[in-house]
């Protein structure tokens, strides 16, 4: 097995890497919102930069900082860098990789308010990067991504040193036309219940709406479902309207209306409200800016 396995390794890395772009690049959203559920109030800040670089042939970098504060003091913050390997067999990125649950992310958030999608993760996904922003350092791991055709898949390790945690993520997409059909797995060994998200969708981006769906069980010692229903529509160049409901099984269903008008230079204006049945209704308003 040995004899066979070994040059047929060598050989996939000796294939030629597949055509990129080569060069530093540069990006991200930064926000600051303001929270109003009746008796509870609050600022939180929000940030999501990265920085890539490719050598054009086998050698790369990418770097990110993606990071949710509250004026509370409730801190989720992450801090990813990794030496990337583009090779005829995939690309790999090994260090501190950010998950493939965030970068191959297919639905929107939840809501305009970044507070309100990373409350939904645990339940509806990404899973990975909100368990990793409770480790205190860098999260080391592995990653590996191919593409053929419209098809791009791939798999991760992620190891979660101060809480001893493991997650195997991988995912799987299909772009046919303006839908991609999808489907992921995140899958963690920790002290007590080992939890698991995995999720089933679709979503389809055409010029002025977009539409999505999807389907998820959450497993931690019980296991609860999740149907995941999004629309928006650009009233104008500048106008999106949106529509999220989140329903849970033996749970408090969740619904969202939101709202974005962008302006020149990459700032943007953006506000909603998400009821939580049984519970205040929730009001966001936010600034931001995209480069």
């Amino acid at each position: 097995m040995t004899r066979l396995l070994l040059p047929a390794l060598v050989a996939a890395f000796a294939l030629p890497a597949s055509a990129q772009d080569s060069g530093l690049s540069f990006g991200g959203d930064v926000k600051l919102e303001y929270l109003d559920a009746d008796t509870n109030a609050g600022f939180a800040l929000d940030g999501d930069v990265g920085l890539s670089w490719r050598s054009g042939g086998l050698l790369g970098f990418d770097a990110a900082l993606d990071s949710t504060y509250l004026d509370d003091g409730s801190d989720f913050t992450n801090v990813w860098a990794a030496l990337v390997l583009s090779t005829g067999a995939g690309e790999f990125a090994v260090g501190a990789p950010r998950p493939l649950s965030d970068t191959e992310r297919v639905m929107p958030r939840f809501s305009t308010s970044r507070v309100v999608d990373l409350s939904s993760n645990f339940l509806s996904g990404p899973l990975t990067g909100r368990v990793s922003a409770v480790d205190r350092g860098m999260t080391p791991g592995i990653t590996w991504k191919q593409e053929a055709g419209s098809l791009s898949f791939g798999a991760g390790y992620h190891h979660m040193n101060d809480r001893n945690v493991d997650v195997a993520e991988g995912f799987m997409h299909y772009a046919a036309g303006a839908t991609t059909f999808f489907i992921t797995g995140e899958f963690a060994t920790a002290p007590g219940p080992n939890p698991s998200l995995m999720q089933i969708g679709a979503f389809h981006d055409a010029d002025r709406f977009d539409l999505g769906a999807s389907l998820a069980q959450y497993d931690a010692g019980d296991t609860r479902h999740t149907v995941r229903l999004y629309g928006s529509v650009d009233v104008m160049t500048a106008l999106t309207l949106r529509g999220d409901m989140l329903m849970v099984q033996n749970a408090n269903d969740a619904y969202s209306v939101s709202a974005t008008y962008s302006l020149d230079g990459g700032l943007y204006v953006e506000g909603g409200g998400t009821k939580v049945m049984g519970s205040d209704e929730l009001f966001d308003i936010g600034v931001g800016y995209k480069f």
